[in-house]
């Protein structure tokens, strides 16, 4: 099925702490196309201002959370000049949105705990996830490992609390949680889990330097992993050709937005 593409408003922008915010939108496809209500855990939107030719791409964001109205969010943070843009946006403003794309994470398995990794902006497919486990009544067999700069860089917790979703936190410089890297902690619980024989499964989101690790943490004990990358991407559904992703197999590239932009460990081709 073609990507739908829709003018959707802007319903509120919502601030968070470490520069983080909300924005929440709503509109739907006139064509008859699909709804970003049909939108799975790290699927994700291209999303475009009225800007004219100054900033002339649209920008990917994973999606945080939909309703079957039509009503979605996105997590972002003012990094560059389309989101420094999209933090100004106002109630009621256009965005030109194409979606939902791309290839989700897989939904919670009986009997297996799912791992939550994230980093950063990493959060909002995880959080998601997370969403509809607790809609789905098992949202206590996952867990969270967040990792951030410092404390003001860890947002939406108390959703998480209200969840029943066991977190573990870590900071670079230690204000929450443990410090140092998110995945020193969760390579603990990886060895531990091992041992006794549990069956898990981890699904991550982040920087790239993070994600390699979760991979490699992921081979050395043999479990499943699912990472969602980040990759520049102009276009989301395959034409521009500009995020290629090293796979293993007969073809050494497959493409973020079209084959990901979730991926399984064992796919993946980093050194």
């Amino acid at each position: 099925m073609a990507p739908t593409q829709f003018i959707a408003r802007v319903t509120a922008n919502r601030r968070l702490t470490g520069g983080y915010f909300i924005l929440e939108l709503s509109g739907q496809p006139t064509d008859g196309g699909g709804s970003v209500a049909a939108a799975e855990p790290g699927q994700f939107v291209m999303l475009r201002g009225e800007w004219g030719r100054e900033l002339l791409n649209p920008r990917a964001f994973s999606v945080l959370h939909v309703d079957p109205d039509g009503c979605f969010s996105v997590m972002l943070k003012a990094y560059g000049r389309g989101t420094t843009r999209m933090k100004a946006l106002r109630p009621d403003d256009s965005m030109t949105v194409t979606g939902p794309l791309g290839r989700p994470f897989p939904g919670p398995r009986p009997g297996v705990a799912q791992i939550l990794v994230a980093g950063g902006v990493g959060l909002p497919p995880l959080h998601f996830q997370a969403r509809r486990a607790h809609a789905l009544g098992v949202a206590t067999q996952l867990e969270l490992y967040y990792g951030g700069r410092d404390r003001d860089d860890l947002v939406l917790l108390d959703d998480f609390a209200g969840w029943d979703v066991r977190h573990v936190l870590a900071t670079e410089d230690g204000s929450a949680g443990t410090k140092g890297f998110v995945t020193v902690p969760l390579a603990g619980r990886v060895a531990d889990a091992r041992a006794r024989g549990e069956a898990i499964e981890l699904l991550a989101c982040g920087p790239t330097p993070m994600l390699a690790a979760v991979r490699k943490l992921a081979l050395e004990h043999d479990v499943d992993a699912w990472l969602c990358l980040e990759e520049q991407m102009a276009c989301g559904f395959g034409v521009c050709l500009g995020c290629a992703v090293p796979v293993h197999g007969p073809q050494p590239y497959r493409y973020c937005c079209t084959d990901g932009p979730v991926f399984t460990a064992k796919e993946v081709r980093w050194p």
